[in-house]
């Protein structure tokens, strides 16, 4: 019966810690969505901005991958002034292109 007792006890611990752990994970993701979104607001014109919200409308995973590249650049201080809508066209273009380009060989 004490063994039962020590089971429970030893499992009920490792629930509050992996929700602890869970927890720790949704703050760091939180606040790193509000970082990424706070360099987005600042170095994206209007339009720029509502042309990503667009593309993340039809394409999550293409509109994740250019936040996440030019949240890296903005970190980084490649970004020197605001990105247009034209320039992030040509920003979208070039991360599609990339994954159309492939041969086939026979």
């Amino acid at each position: 019966m004490e063994e039962l007792r020590e089971i429970r006890r030893r499992k009920l611990e490792d629930l509050r810690k992996q929700d602890q752990i869970a927890q720790e994970q949704d703050f760091i993701t939180q606040h790193l969505e509000s970082a990424k979104k706070t360099v987005l607001q600042r170095f994206l014109t209007k339009e720029a901005r509502e042309r990503l919200s667009n593309v993340k409308a039809a394409r999550p995973e293409l509109a994740q991958q250019v936040e996440t590249a030019l949240f890296d650049a903005a970190q980084a201080g490649a970004i020197q002034s605001q990105i247009t809508e034209d320039q992030l066209k040509e920003i979208l273009n070039r991360a599609t292109s990339e994954k159309k380009d492939f041969r086939i060989i026979k």
